[in-house]
């Protein structure tokens, strides 16, 4: 497990240079039938670690790059069960809040069909290079240790085509740093996290709720 475990903490600050207005959920219910929404897992890649017992696992670790093994909460002991834990974690969270909210939220699988009708929310966990460009976010290879965003979309599934998240930007020196490099679509609701040490079962419930109220707020904003 990560020696220093992702704790999300909600800032009013967009992506961009706008910021970004955090407000309540509006609790009055829906004028006609509750807006169905399909919660999609977020993005969040994992580092390609091949497990290894020698000597300079044992020096990564203590550097903090890789897993020690079991962490606290029963929380996974390599990058790719805890980015799909995290995952899992978020998507369940929000589509509970958003149940709270009066709101029809059904996960959806990757790869899934999606209805012709209807609202879907997707997302994508970023974070920051020294060069200030926004990256793919890793679980693994030292992740915990930077910054951490996500950019996060609701769309209305009746439009014709559904925008992408973003755009992959080609650089000549990306090699050095792990994760893609990203482009965002102007269109997304964007908030900024911080990683530090915390409980993070409690940070993420907390960033979930935050993103159901800005949806719920848009599905309102949408009904009238």
């Amino acid at each position: 497990m990560l020696r220093r475990f992702l704790q999300f903490t909600l800032a009013a600050t967009c992506l961009s240079t706008a910021p970004l207005s955090v407000v309540a959920a509006d609790t009055a219910p829906f004028a006609g039938p509750a807006p169905v929404v399909y919660v999609a897992d977020f993005e969040l890649d994992a580092a390609n670690l091949t497990p290894d017992s020698g000597p300079g696992q044992r020096v990564r670790r203590l550097r903090g790059l890789l897993p020690a093994g079991p962490g606290p909460m029963g929380q996974d002991k390599n990058p790719q069960d805890h980015a799909t834990h995290i995952v899992n974690e978020m998507a369940d969270a929000l589509t509970e809040d958003l149940h709270k909210g009066g709101v029809d939220a059904r996960r959806i699988a990757p790869g899934q069909p999606l209805p012709a009708a209807g609202w879907q929310v997707r997302g994508v966990f970023l974070n920051v290079d020294d060069g200030n460009r926004l990256r793919r976010a890793m679980v693994g290879l030292g992740a915990g240790q930077n910054d951490i965003q996500v950019a996060v979309s609701c769309d209305n599934l009746s439009a014709a085509a559904l925008p992408p998240l973003y755009q992959a930007v080609e650089e000549a020196d990306s090699k050095s740093a792990p994760g893609a490099a990203i482009k965002l679509n102007p269109y997304v609701i964007a908030a900024k996290f911080v990683m530090a040490s915390g409980d993070e079962s409690k940070t993420i419930r907390k960033t979930a709720q935050e993103i159901a109220d800005a949806v719920i707020v848009k599905l309102h904003a949408a009904a009238q």
